[in-house]
């Protein structure tokens, strides 16, 4: 021994202790470390390529090219290549870019990180086949390393290939558990496959992982809103929008959670919030106009709404904004103006297979066969039947409807003296001209709301069980859950206790898949069956009382005396364009499109908070009064 000390084995050299501080976040200390070391050594190569390093973390790409073309010179090590590479492609300089990144995988074909250099600039350059294979290559190299899997992925969710990238993110996160980039990288790979429910706990993962970072907790407050998870979604988002208020889509996000849930003060300020950080975003205009018109501040929903129409960028958006204004128009009793904006539509949801091929009928008399087709939900396609029997006048008639509805239109068709046969989807080619159900309003000129009741005769009624002193009452309070906003129109069973105590009464439930457990008050299940099935157990019922779904239309069609449980800030069928203004003093509101339905309106939210408690108890006295009759 001769009394020297060795340096231990984990003393780093400059370099490596740079670059292990810019991979902790700290870039100051990392550049101050290597400007002492190059000033007393210039010729590192290895301190050159670090700062380079430290330069592209910073963004300043150019001073990265010109470090790592330093360190090159001194050293031409192949990973010093890989740094230069990319820094030339960050400042787009493709050619060069490839030229440097083709010296490291030739020199070092093993190292994954050149092969994934140079599927970067592979991608940059619109050579897709070529990226593909180099990431895959960097992959087959290191098939254990997680980055490797997530490189792929990602590309793989840029080119659309969906499916792929959630199989090969799902693989990444597999490798190991804990890894908080590759979870994110996952769940958001989920939400553009459309599979929010399953990308929820990864975002979960995330946020938990990063509770004081904004976007995290943004991620998964809008995973929760997808799944209706409002309480949480709204907790969550609460926080994003604390730690960063002027993030428009957190606070949009926010709004829309508290809209959902019928708070539509609180969901004003939101999205009031978001449209006035970014007041030219079409989007962020047509939700703030939303719920000034479910205010009814119908004077500057209608504003923005046309602001939007102007702001709006793609096709899309300028029809929602048109539609969104065709449903104000409609609301306020403007129906020319609402059916012809209401035509937006056509740019959002493409026609049935097969029917796109087919010329628009322009409502005029014609000797082609005409295509009519349903749209949308079943009570858009029951209120607008009653348009066939004008456009029959006109035309033959081919009508296209769903399933659901084929039955129930089967037993209408005499009604049209056999100008209307039904089809199936594999005849549509036999029509010349089509047009939608919807847009028969607009095509045919027909401005004004009007009543149609076919022959109930053609429905034979079903006679519901029960003594025959008993008023017999079909009762549907809830909508499609699969609705984002289906809470506001829905009404939870326990809150039906005050119909309970109404005396010479049986209900009959009107919606499928309910339960029953919950509802206070005896109550008949929906037997199964399709909607003529449901149509004649309607037929056989005295009266309905129904929130806003199908079966309010339904109702309507058979002349039923019908009760609407409407909520605040309804659907433009029941708002005041569409009810009978002269009204006796303390009268219900009554439709135009159905004389037999009368509407009760929850009143406007109470600190915040819907209320069910005025629509019921008039529900409640309506049920005694008929059964008194």
């Amino acid at each position: 021994m001769d009394g020297k000390k060795e340096a231990p084995a984990s003393v780093l050299l400059p370099a490596e202790a740079a670059l292990a501080l810019l991979a902790q976040g700290d870039a100051e200390q990392a550049e101050s470390l290597l400007r002492a070391h190059l000033r007393l050594n210039p010729k590192d190569a290895q301190g050159w390529h670090a700062m380079a390093c430290v330069a592209r973390a910073g963004g300043n790409a150019t001073a990265a090219v010109a470090l790592a073309g330093r360190a090159v010179a001194l050293a031409p090590e192949p990973f010093f290549h890989i740094t230069l590479a990319l820094a030339l492609l960050e400042l787009g300089h493709v050619e060069q870019a490839r030229a440097a990144a083709n010296v490291a995988v030739l020199s070092t074909p093993t190292d994954p990180r050149a092969h994934d250099a140079m599927a970067r600039i592979m991608e940059q350059m619109g050579r897709l086949p070529d990226a593909e294979r180099a990431l895959k290559k960097a992959l087959s190299l290191r098939p254990l390393e997680q980055e490797r899997h997530m490189a792929l992925a990602a590309f793989l969710a840029r080119c659309g290939r969906v499916a792929e990238a959630v199989t090969v993110s799902a693989r990444a996160v597999a490798l190991e558990g804990n890894a908080v980039m590759a979870h994110n990288l996952h769940a958001m790979i989920l939400e553009q496959a459309g599979r929010m429910a399953q990308a929820e706990p990864h975002f979960g993962v995330v946020a938990r992982a990063m509770p004081d970072n904004p976007q995290a907790l943004a991620n998964h407050g809008a995973a929760l809103f997808a799944q209706h998870r409002y309480e949480e979604a709204e907790n969550i988002l609460h926080v994003s929008a604390t730690l960063a208020p002027d993030v428009a889509e957190t606070r949009t996000n926010l709004g829309l959670v508290l809209m959902a849930q019928g708070r539509l003060h609180g969901a004003e300020q939101e999205l009031g919030a978001a449209y006035r950080l970014r007041e030219q975003d079409a989007r962020l205009a047509l939700n703030y106009g939303t719920v000034l018109q479910d205010l009814g501040r119908t004077q500057e929903a209608e504003v923005l709404f046309k602001q939007a129409m102007q702001r709006a960028t793609t096709v899309q958006d300028k029809a929602r904004a048109t539609l969104d204004l065709a449903s104000l128009c409609l609301s306020l009793g403007r129906f020319m103006e609402g059916w012809a904006r209401f035509e937006a539509r056509r740019d959002l949801l493409p026609p049935p297979v097969g029917v796109s091929s087919l010329p628009e009928w322009d409502g005029d008399v014609t000797a082609k066969t005409v295509l009519l087709y349903a749209e949308q939900g079943l009570g858009d396609s029951l209120q607008f039947l009653r348009y066939v029997g004008l456009a029959a006048q006109k035309a033959r008639i081919m009508l296209l409807v769903p399933e659901a509805l084929r039955s129930f239109v089967n037993c209408l068709l005499p009604v049209w003296s056999g100008r209307v046969q039904l089809c199936t989807p594999a005849q549509v080619g036999e029509a010349e001209v089509c047009c939608s159900l919807l847009s028969l309003p607009h095509r045919l000129g027909v401005v004004e709301p009007f009543a149609w009741q076919p022959d109930t005769a053609l429905f034979a009624g079903h006679i519901m069980p029960g003594r025959k002193a008993e008023l017999r009452v079909g009762l549907c309070w809830a909508g499609n859950p699969r609705y984002q906003f289906d809470r506001r129109r829905s009404i939870a069973p326990a809150l039906l206790a005050p119909l309970a105590g109404v005396k010479g009464v049986r209900f009959q439930a009107l919606q499928p898949s309910a339960d029953l457990s919950e509802v206070p008050m005896p109550i008949a299940p929906l037997p199964e069956g399709d909607l003529l099935a449901t149509t004649k157990l309607v037929a056989g019922l005295d009266v309905v009382v129904s929130v806003d779904t199908m079966v309010v239309h339904l109702a309507g069609l058979l002349g039923k005396p019908t009760l609407l449980l409407d909520r605040y800030g309804g659907d433009w069928r029941w708002a005041r364009g569409s009810v009978a203004q002269a009204q006796p003093a303390g009268a219900l509101a009554r439709s135009l499109w159905y004389p037999s339905v009368q509407i009760v309106r929850q009143p406007a939210p109470v600190e915040e908070k819907p209320s069910w408690q005025h629509p019921l108890a008039v529900a409640a006295h309506w049920l005694a009064q008929a059964a008194e009759e």
